[in-house]
Parts: C-alpha cells; structure tokens; sequence
C-alpha cells in the first residue's frame, strides 16, 4: 500500500521470506501485539486459510495439521525490523477440552479460516475488571464455527465452545462494571446475522482452568434486538439515524437436548440442521432460530468491533453490506453501541447510531457511494480517539465508478468525516511472482489493523500494523512453498512532531538485519550476508563497509531495500539483491551476480562499471513504474529481468543513436546506455 496525506507505508515482512526457519503461510488477516520484553514486540497475525490448504505444521505431539495457523512475529523496537518468527502454539485443546492428537480431533480436521482477532491485556479495565490473563482471541470464519484463544504463556490454543457458534470475524471486551463478570462483543460475519455479547462469571477458586478463571465457560448468550421492532437494514439506515434497543439471552445450552442435531460423516453435529450438538450446544440453525425468535436485529453482515480505548462501555462494528439480501444496505455500514450493564454486571440495554453508511456517502460527503467508505470490514479504535476502518469489496460496483482502489479510512466519530489515509499499490508485485489480474480494483484488500503506538513509544496514533492479502498471487515462491496466496505486513505511520532524525548504522561481520528510521540515514553491512532496510528519507546502504568505495570482491550476499525517498545504494562484494523502492534512486551493483531493482521513479542502474569487478547482472524492469537508466548493460553478460507479467513479447526495442530504448506500448522502461542488438536471449522472467 501507499500512504496518502502524510502517512506513510513501510514494509515489515513479506509472505516467502523465512525467519528462524520458519516461512508463514499467507493470507494474514486478525493481528495482536504486546511487549515481549524491553527491547521486542512480539506480533500475532492470523493465516485466514481453509482446513486443508497450506503445508503441514507439527505439534509438540506430533501430530500434523494442515490448515489457518497463528504465527508469531518478534519485531525490534527501535529497528522496527523481525528478528525471529514461529508457530504461536505447539498444543491444541478441542472444544471437548481434549489434547488435540489427531486431525478428526477437530470439527474439520483442521482449523478453519482464522479470521480477524483481538490481543486482550489482562484487567485492562482496572481495579481488577476485565480478563485475568492476556490472551490472543481468534475464530473460524465459517457458518458454526468456533472461537479459540491463545494463552502465549503455555502457548496453547484452547477452544471455546461457551461463545456460541459464528462465522468468527473478531470479538472485543467491554467493560462491566464488575470484578466478576467479562463481557465479549461478538461479530458474526454471515449475512443477515445478529449482534452477539457474551457474558461469563469469573472462577477465582484455587486451580481454575484458563476458561473458568477467564470467565470463558459457563457464561451467558445475548443477541441486540431494536426496542422499536425494526429487525433489518431494510428499516433502519442512514448516516447519524440511531435506534435503542436491548440485549435478549438465548438459550444456546440446554444439555437436556444434547445429541438432538444430525450428525454429518465425521460424526460432527450438521450446523445447517436444528438442535443441539452432543455436549448440549446449539447448532447455528438452532442459535439463529433462536435469535429470530427473541425479536434480534439481522445487520447485512457483521464484520470487526473494537472497544472505544476511552469508554470501555463503546464499541464500533462494521458492517460490510450485503445488496443482495438488503439493497438498502449495499456498500456497508459503520455503528458505534453504547452499551449498559447492571449492578450486577449483565447487559441491559445498547444504543447504537450509524456513524456512516456507504449507501447515502455519509450524509453527502463524497458525490456517490462508491467514491467514500465501500465495504468496511476490519477497524481499529485508536489511540488518538479516531477510528480507522479498512475495506474489502464486498459489491461488483466496487472502484467501477470512482477508479479507486481499496483503501484504509480514518473515522472521526463525533462527526461521521472519514479521510482516506492510504491505498493499495498494485504495482507492488514481489520478485519470482506475477499478478495476474492487475486491473481487478479491489482483488487485493487490507486487513488487521492495529495501533501499535504505545508498544513502540510513540505518540499516541502515530503508528498502526496492517497486513494485506495479495489474493491473486500464487505462483512462485508461494506455489512451491504451499504458503497459499501472497501478502505482506507493514507498518502505517505520520510522523510524530518534529523532523525525524538521521541515523548512522553500521553492522557487523555476522549476518544480521540493519533497518534504517524515518530520517535520511546511512547504513552499512559489513562481510555478512546482510538484510538492510532503509525505510523513508533519501538514505545511504551500503553492503560491506561504510565507504564510498566500490568495496573490491569479498563481501557477504546483502538484500537491500530503499524503500522511500531518493536512495544511493551500492552492493558491493558478494550476489547482491538491490530494491530501490519509490523515489528516484541510484543503484551500484559493485562485483558479483547482482540482482537490480529500481522501483517507482527513474532510477540510475550501474552493475560492475564502478567496481572494476565481475558478474552477471540482472536488472529488473516493470510496466507503470518509471524509465531507468541502465548505464553498463554487457551484451551477452548481464540480463533484463521482466517483473510484474512483463514478457519479451511485450516489448519494443528502439535504438537511439548508441543507445537502446526498452518500451511497453506507449512507455519507456528503461534507456541501455552504449548497448544495440538486444535480442530475445537477454531477457528473463523473475
């Protein structure tokens, strides 16, 4: 993505690369973050894949599961960088209460769909309300799927069949009022669901399990019902319109019923049939039955809630729109819900208002729907007292008017305004892979944003951590490593007052990460095989040595990434992989097999030239991202690399002079300095 209005995007780990050894699968969705330790953020961040997609993973047991999947992500503090990555479990427990050691263990022998999520800090409330532990809420987004937790001190993933079932989008803990009682809003994301809270009494008896001393077992089951009878989108819509209504419990447990339900081949209760399953818990036909029959309100499709950090009794929900079941409600709804709880902790009553709906452009905003918020899904209530909201085409109009691409927004939600903050960049197509559908506006999406400001000591909606799904990209290092479908997390920052400051940094002889900061800085590797990153600012990388000297041959194989601003970066000894980034950037491949990227702008590409040295140079070109300079293209040598569904074929060669001109239709990509008779052989897909 791209960020706009003085936002900016900086890439943090992208699906195919590989930490500690372990290579996450794609498809990142629900994140969570806290302080590890002093120095380190750990991240959580959800795999949204199917039962038996991805490769297979082991548990401590040993038993293999294939399917969505919780990793874990270090991040240095001050570098903003990973320095490690894993599995965040090596232990499962079923909704039985069951060690998991056999896929058929699981209601579809495997875990499905993990969608977005919530990290919830222990007594977040104060004065003892709230959770007893930290956990890391996660759920199937399928009809009568389950909700689980992770508990990272046991690094165990524990079912929790006392929510109820859901296709799981994200839970959010409210506020109480009382020590004894949690409360959990819950967002249902199938079309025409209810709005659900649980409620659970805490155990605070000596070896309580995780569930019971969390409250997380035996609890209650509420759905929202309008007190004035309006029971769809249909009947209450419109930005700023707002209805009361009360929370009605639902009789989901009834073990007297247990077995009821039919059962489908694995012997697992039919959630499409009515009844209760054999621990006693209603099939999601029975729990919507019953919701129906209380009077609750059907929203289009619930999708995230997030608690107001300011008022824990207020929480956002989105609703992404579903115009084929409720044509009133087509591009998706913002809410905020005041909630009410007795003396004794129970829900009573929720107010809630629309702070936008797409359907009217929020009272007028934009000229149509379709050039404001389209299709909210993921939200995060911030810091700073914003919400900002992410979207998911979820109508083919979707960009079919405005040209716009997905986006994030950013709510006011005492006045409904809404500012577009940042965009998907579809020209972002990492090496070895190609996107087959580029003008598909909407194909990729944004997901899990969270504010990270306070983990990261910065002011407070300063810095967010997103994801995005790159739903058509497949091939490459994703087809071979089964990782799914391509993705990235990055971070989303406007800078705090002030200039940012510049930063020397120079490394060592081992291999190792040096990231640069928001300033122009200088950075350096030294005789390892480095990974250097220079976020924003117009900045200096170096891979072996802080000199300006080409550096000879000896040298360790760096990855260097420029990323924004206009970059100077030279490879140096060893195979080097050079990405300039956005900006107009100067790049040196120095001595050995360099790989070239310039990016977005008109980059300067040398590969030995300024050495002395050898190699087979490979510069990388790609349609809509500028014209590049290649200054000492070697016939014979060194290769054009063609990213982004780039082919030869695509291509016209044009001399001028002593030089040659490179061109896709009407663009030029890239002007060969001192070179003619190119021909087919020079050119290589990557």
């Amino acid at each position: 993505m791209k960020g706009l209005g003085g936002y900016t995007v900086d890439p943090l780990f992208t699906v195919g690369e590989t930490y500690g050894g372990y290579t996450p699968t794609g498809i990142f969705d629900g994140l969570g973050a806290y302080a590890l330790n002093d120095t380190t953020v750990r991240v959580f961040a959800n795999s949204e894949i199917g039962s038996n997609a991805g490769y297979a993973y082991e548990l401590a047991n040993g038993t293999e599961l294939t399917g969505a999947r919780v990793h874990f992500f270090d991040v240095d503090k001050e570098n903003l960088s990973v320095v490690d990555a894993g599995l965040a479990y090596d232990t499962i427990i079923n909704r039985q209460g069951e060690v998991v050691d056999e896929a058929t263990d699981l209601d579809n022998e495997g875990l499905q769909r993990f969608c977005s999520a919530q990290y919830i800090e222990a007594l977040q409330f104060g004065d003892g309300r709230g959770l007893v532990d930290s956990l890391f809420f996660t759920g199937e987004e399928t009809g009568g799927g389950t909700e689980f937790v992770v508990d990272p001190a046991t690094n165990t993933l524990y079912a929790v069949p006392w929510m109820g079932r859901a296709a799981w989008e994200n839970v959010t803990e409210l506020d109480t009022g009382s020590t004894d009682k949690v409360a959990l809003l819950i967002g249902d994301d199938r079309q025409g669901a209810p709005l659900l809270m649980y409620v659970g009494t805490k155990d605070p008896s000596e070896g309580a399990g995780l569930l019971e001393r969390n409250g997380l077992k035996g609890g209650k089951l509420y759905v929202w019902a309008a007190d004035s009878g309006e029971t769809t989108p249909e009947e209450f819509n419109g930005t700023f319109e707002s209805r009361a209504g009360s929370w009605m419990e639902i009789d989901f447990y009834d073990d007297t019923q247990a077995g009821t339900a039919a059962v489908d081949e694995n012997g697992y209760a039919d959630q499409d049939s009515l009844g209760y399953d054999i621990d006693g818990f209603a099939t999601q036909a029975q729990q919507d039955a019953l919701a129906a029959a209380v009077g609750a309100f059907q929203f289009s499709r619930p999708e995230d809630v997030d608690t107001n950090p300011e008022d824990g009794t207020q929480a956002v929900l989105a609703s992404t729109g579903r115009d084929s079941l409720f044509p009133a409600d087509s591009w998706g709804t913002t809410y905020s819900i005041d909630n009410t709880f007795g003396p004794d902790g129970m829900p009573t009553t929720a107010a809630i208002k629309t702070l936008y709906d797409g359907d009217d452009a929020g009272a007028g905003q934009f000229a149509g729907p379709d050039f404001g918020l389209r299709s909210p899904d993921n939200l995060d209530w911030a810091s700073d007292g914003y919400i900002y909201i992410q979207e998911d085409r979820s109508i083919d109009e979707f960009g079919q008017t405005s040209g716009e691409e997905a986006s994030i927004w950013r709510l006011e939600p005492e006045t409904g305004k809404i500012v577009r903050v940042a965009q998907m960049d579809r020209s972002a197509v990492p090496l070895g892979q190609s996107d087959p559908r580029p003008a598909d506006i909407g194909n990729w999406e944004s997901s899990g944003i969270i504010d990270v400001s306070g983990l990261f000591d910065k002011d407070p909606g300063s810095l967010f951590l997103f994801d995005v799904q790159a739903h058509s990209l497949s091939d490459g290092v994703i087809a071979s490593e089964n990782l799914v479908q391509g993705g990235q997390l990055a971070f989303l920052s406007i800078p705090e007052s002030g200039i940012p400051e510049d930063k020397i940094a120079v490394g060592t002889d081992a291999s190792e990460a040096v990231p640069g900061d928001r300033g122009n800085d200088i950075l350096a590797g030294l005789l390892g095989d480095d990974v250097i990153r220079g976020g924003a600012g117009d900045d200096i990388l170096r891979g072996d040595g802080n000199s300006r000297r080409a550096g000879g041959t000896v040298g360790g194989n760096d990855t260097i990434f420029g990323g924004a601003g206009n970059d100077r970066i030279g490879g140096k000894g060893g195979n080097d992989n050079l990405f300039g980034g956005a900006g107009d950037d100067v790049i040196f491949g120095d001595d050995g097999d360099d790989l070239l990227y310039g990016g977005l702008g008109n980059d300067t590409l040398t590969g030995d030239d300024r050495s002395g040295g050898n190699g087979s140079d490979t510069f990388v070109l790609a349609a809509g991202e500028g014209t590049d300079t290649i200054t000492d293209f070697e016939v014979g040598i060194d290769l054009i690399g063609l990213a982004g569904g780039l082919t030869f074929g695509s291509l016209s060669l044009t001399a001028q002079g002593a030089n040659t001109l490179i061109s896709a239709g009407d663009e030029i990509l890239a002007e060969l300095l001192g070179v003619n008779g190119l021909t087919e052989s020079a050119f290589v897909p990557v």
